[in-house]
């Protein structure tokens, strides 16, 4: 019989992210969400019960200590099935985390779409929560036991050298060598010039013939990276690592936050170099007009959402830098309107605008057209639901993706009428430079 739940608090003065791949380490077969915000690592280890909706959105699993239960969809909405799932479970001071794949939007916007292998959306609940700030570390769980064990483990590897030694990634050639992408993009201008759409983000992915090791690829990769957030996953055999440069969306205490990244050039090179490509990047028109054409169209899907006059941009057009890249950022915000729930919130501003393109409902059937393969997670979301006023998602760029079959990264470029295939095919490889040297095989 499992003891009952605990709770224990202690000091270690081994740096977070060395806690954090030590744990992942030893738990990497484990289902499991590493997830940082600010100064603050949450992780969730184990499956006490979770959500997992197929690539088709036909039949949803849910798992509980009672067991597994399987069934079709049928008559229901995936929507209506998730909410209900997350107020069952969702309490003060337990988290849920989660992912929804781009397919996920086509879904609930009911276009049609390619499936792929991954889940269109999967919700977790851990056994065990873990949160690092600073030198502190809090293990909770609902077995006392796994609790004790857990504690005991970090202190024991902290006390020594890091499980992960930092290494070196391996030569991933990032070239267009074919001129797919290029192709692509020309492909989109022709739909830009006859008015299907304003804006899409086109993207291409690499394929990676070796295993990869996560925990590892985590420790280069972030510390290399400046994230919004970063996460790693593994949930039924689907994983990724990722370094997010922005928020598809915040929720706290009824404000909505977005924050849409659009127009990009290289961090590399010397000083001058980094502040010439800076000037470059705040006086380009092109880069210009394709934020502002993502911050009104932010502003629009929050008038769905929230009070009219709450609505405001806080902070427009500055430059955020991401690891290899440089972006123009803004922050949007507003008060979530009486009668609109957290979900209500994520299925407007989701998938972001800067992943997708404008009008979103065009942007999509667009992707779904000039893409020869689903996107699986790549430009979907990793979320986490701390209590039933407090949700964020993530957006799900600059990763490294692996299943039972597959490895991959993947990287795109807005294109807007102004665009020119050469400038984007270069951005998508600065944006591949903040993960393809930082991914580490697994020997």
């Amino acid at each position: 019989m499992s003891s009952h739940a605990m709770s224990i608090t202690f000091t270690c003065q081994a740096d977070a992210l060395d806690i954090v791949v030590s744990v992942l380490a030893r738990h990497k077969t484990d289902d499991y969400y590493a997830y940082e915000r600010g100064e603050k690592w949450y992780m969730g280890l184990g499956n006490q019960a979770s959500l997992v909706v197929d690539s088709e959105a036909r039949n949803m699993t849910i798992d509980t200590e009672s067991g597994r239960i399987s069934r079709p969809i049928d008559g229901s909405s995936v929507s209506d099935i998730v909410r209900k799932f997350i107020s069952e479970n969702v309490k003060v001071g337990y988290k849920i985390f989660g992912q929804a794949g781009f397919n996920y939007a086509a879904h609930i916007r009911g276009q049609a779409f390619r499936p792929g292998n991954w889940p269109l959306l999967a919700l977790l609940i851990p056994r065990i929560d873990i949160l690092i700030h600073q030198h502190s570390v809090t293990v909770k769980g609902i077995d006392g036991e796994e609790v004790k064990a857990l504690y005991q483990s970090i202190r024991l590897d902290t006390s020594g050298p890091c499980l992960v030694c930092p290494q070196d990634g391996f030569a991933i050639d990032t070239r267009d060598v074919k001129g797919e992408y290029s192709a692509r993009v020309e492909k989109a201008l022709s739909d830009i010039s006859q008015g299907l759409y304003t804006k899409v983000i086109p993207s291409r992915a690499l394929e990676i013939k070796h295993k990869i090791n996560m925990p590892a690829t985590l420790l280069a990769g972030r510390r290399f990276n400046t994230p919004a957030r970063t996460f790693s996953l593994n949930h039924g055999g689907f994983q990724a690592t990722g370094f997010s440069p922005e928020l598809v969306m915040s929720l706290d205490n009824g404000r909505v936050v977005t924050e849409p990244l659009a127009g990009t050039r290289s961090l590399k090179g010397t000083k001058k170099e980094v502040r010439k490509l800076r000037d470059e990047l705040l006086n380009d028109p092109k880069e210009i007009l394709e934020h502002v054409l993502s911050v009104k169209e932010a502003t629009t899907e929050l008038q769905k959402l929230c009070l009219p006059d709450t609505i405001m941009v806080e902070d427009l057009m500055s430059i955020r830098s991401r690891g290899s890249v440089q972006h123009l950022g803004s922050r949007v915000a507003g008060t979530l309107s009486p009668g609109k729930d957290m979900w209500d919130a994520f299925e407007v501003l989701f998938p972001s605008i800067t992943a997708s393109g404008i009008p979103k409902h065009a942007a999509i059937e667009a992707i779904e057209r000039l893409e020869d393969s689903p996107r699986e997670l790549y430009s979907g979301a990793v979320f986490m639901i701390e209590d039933p006023k407090s949700f964020e998602a993530a957006l799900v760029l600059r990763t490294v993706f692996q299943d039972q079959n597959r490895t991959w990264i993947q990287a795109g470029a807005g294109v807007i009428a102004q665009s020119n295939p050469q400038r984007e095919l270069t951005e998508t490889c600065e944006k591949l430079a903040s993960i393809a040297p930082y991914v580490v095989t697994d020997i």
